[in-house]
């Protein structure tokens, strides 16, 4: 089969990138378009999949569309050329692929429907199926939904699939457990207009809390990073906590068994972050001005003496419940596209 892949974020490209080798040692044709988001090309770059960079992002919804525009267009021509049998992705122009050419377009999202309603309305009409987490909260293109007990996390993170490397944290001056990451978004994305993640002020503040443990420092908006970015996984599985304003780091954290303090305005609006930090308490969630909570919470932890045992344990009790997400593709592309194009 010919195979398009539409990734616009770094996170999708760890979403996608076993499966699309999967597919490639099956002797199926993957073609990836990408987006110059973050890191986004750089790992895909690093993991030899080949790309067609197509835009850049803009953060006017005006821009947004213009940028929209220009991706349909220059993915209908590689349509033209190499004739998709089916798209993947987490992007509204597979959908208009679809609608414009029917070729069947699986959209992956694990945000709720109303937290991303302008992403949704753009992307789901169109869509031949939309994949969620089951977690997931929505209320509409109700028989499209492919639910999973997973999250897009588990596909790249879940043990099946991820084994942390000690000499990778070592190469870097590192010890297992005496680093914090600290990892500060950009929020630039359509849906973070308005909201707010951790100030300069508090930043210092918290950074003083960590006396005695390195600091290892993650900037979206930064060219330069401490850590190459596809060694990020490795840093974070050994490292003691993490304290974020980002969505994704704040889940890849939890996955893997880290104490993760989140840090921004969209406390209540994930789902998916939700089940983590109450469900599984592997998470924890703040608004930027509750500081004393945040400082109280990060210190407890900071002199737990059971810190590591205890976060084993929760993590456990999330693997025994979530499945991998990585084989679950791989299940649903052989037992229904496969077998739905023969």
């Amino acid at each position: 089969m010919n195979l398009l892949f539409d990734i616009g974020h770094p996170a999708h490209v760890h979403l996608f990138k076993n499966f699309i080798k999967y597919l490639k040692g099956n002797e199926h044709n993957v073609y990836v378009t990408s987006r110059k988001k973050d890191v986004t090309e750089v790992l895909l770059n690093h993991y030899r999949i080949d790309s067609y960079s197509l835009s850049a992002p803009r953060t006017s919804k005006i821009g947004m569309l213009l940028e929209l525009r220009t991706r349909n267009k220059q993915i209908y021509s590689l349509h033209t050329k190499y004739h998709f049998d089916a798209s993947f992705g987490t992007s509204a122009s597979i959908g208009f692929l679809n609608r414009k050419y029917n070729i069947p377009a699986y959209n992956f999202n694990e945000d709720d429907d109303a937290v991303v309603k302008y992403y949704t309305w753009l992307s789901y009409p169109f869509a031949s199926k939309i994949i969620n987490p089951d977690c997931i909260e929505y209320s509409r293109w109700k028989k499209k939904r492919i639910l999973h007990p997973s999250y897009h996390e588990m596909a790249y993170l879940h043990p099946n699939n991820f084994l942390p490397d000690r000499s990778i944290v070592e190469s870097y001056g590192l010890k297992p457990k005496q680093y914090i990451i600290m990892r500060l978004s950009g929020l630039i994305a359509h849906h973070d207009t308005g909201e707010k993640g951790i100030s300069e002020n508090l930043y210092k503040r918290i950074k003083s809390i960590f006396k005695g443990y390195k600091i290892v420092e993650s900037h979206e908006l930064k060219k330069e990073y401490q850590v190459d970015p596809w060694d990020m996984h490795h840093i974070l599985a050994y490292s003691k906590m993490i304290v974020s304003d980002s969505q994704t780091m704040t889940i890849e954290g939890a996955v893997l068994g880290i104490p993760s303090i989140r840090i921004n305005t969209f406390i209540g609006k994930s789902t998916v972050i939700d089940e983590l930090e109450k469900k599984y308490k592997l998470a924890y969630g703040f608004y930027p001005n509750d500081e004393t909570n945040i400082v109280q919470t990060i210190t407890n932890l900071v002199n737990k003496e059971d810190l590591e045992t205890e976060w084993k344990q929760k993590r456990n009790d999330l693997l025994n419940e979530k499945i991998d997400l990585n084989t679950w593709l791989i299940n649903y592309f052989e037992d229904h596209i496969l077998n739905e194009r023969s």
